[in-house]
């Protein structure tokens, strides 16, 4: 089953938040499972729905004096448990280091909970797989093994920003899979962040276990027009 993750980022307003809810509590797909990434704000209207609901912050350390943040006990108290961590626009517009990333890596499968680790070299690079490798190798690096069974890749190419090459795609997207198994012993999702649009939309479900929506993944619209597809080719 493809999945389809629709990461809000800070897009609605209050009442756009309503209105999509309603509109998206009433769509109806066999073989597409979604997980919903809303606004931190919005989590709580969202805690007693029946599909997959994450959040895409929150503090690596427990409960405390630290005002402003979000922990993840407390959204697993809500009945979240997926976990979005190392997005390109937190790491270029707030900052996140390696290491911030890390450790809320750590916090987030040591709680058992899913995680979507976003990686991906930057525009310029000239190490090619080699990049990739060398941060997953990073990220993974003194994890306990066992709790490699919640984590899913979300592949970020930095580097794209108007035209797909489609094969090329497909080749990093068999050598992040086919490394994780030779190294780690496991069968990890890698899902797809960047740009997409109605000529290879079907082209990268086709190699991708799912695809990351972002701004497009607030209409209802856009979300239905896509999955329309998707079942009218069977994938």
């Amino acid at each position: 089953m493809k999945k389809v993750i629709l990461n809000h980022e800070s897009y609605l307003m209050y009442d756009e938040i309503l209105k999509f809810k309603k509109d998206f509590n009433s769509l109806k797909y066999n073989n597409i499972e979604f997980i919903l990434f809303p606004s931190i704000q919005y989590l709580s209207m969202f805690k007693d729905e029946k599909y997959l609901v994450g959040a895409s912050n929150f503090f690596s350390s427990k409960q405390g004096s630290y005002a402003g943040e979000v922990n993840l006990e407390s959204l697993k108290d809500m009945g979240i448990n997926y976990t979005m961590i190392g997005q390109y626009q937190r790491i270029k517009i707030i900052g996140e280091t390696k290491q911030m990333i890390k450790e809320k890596l750590f916090k987030s499968l040591n709680s058992k909970c899913n995680t979507l680790l976003c990686i991906g070299e930057t525009k310029g690079s000239k190490k090619g797989f080699y990049s990739i490798k060398k941060e997953i190798n990073m990220y993974l690096k003194s994890l306990d093994k066992s709790n490699l069974k919640y984590l899913s890749i979300i592949y970020e190419p930095k580097y794209i920003v108007s035209k797909l090459d489609i094969v090329k795609l497909e080749n990093v997207y068999n050598k992040i899979k086919r490394y994780l198994k030779n190294k780690y012993n496991v069968n990890i999702d890698v899902y797809y962040n960047g740009f997409i649009d109605d000529e290879n939309d079907i082209k990268l479900f086709n190699i991708f276990d799912g695809i990351v929506l972002n701004k497009n993944g607030t209409s209802i619209n856009m979300i239905k027009n896509m999955c329309d597809k998707l079942e009218k080719n069977n994938i």
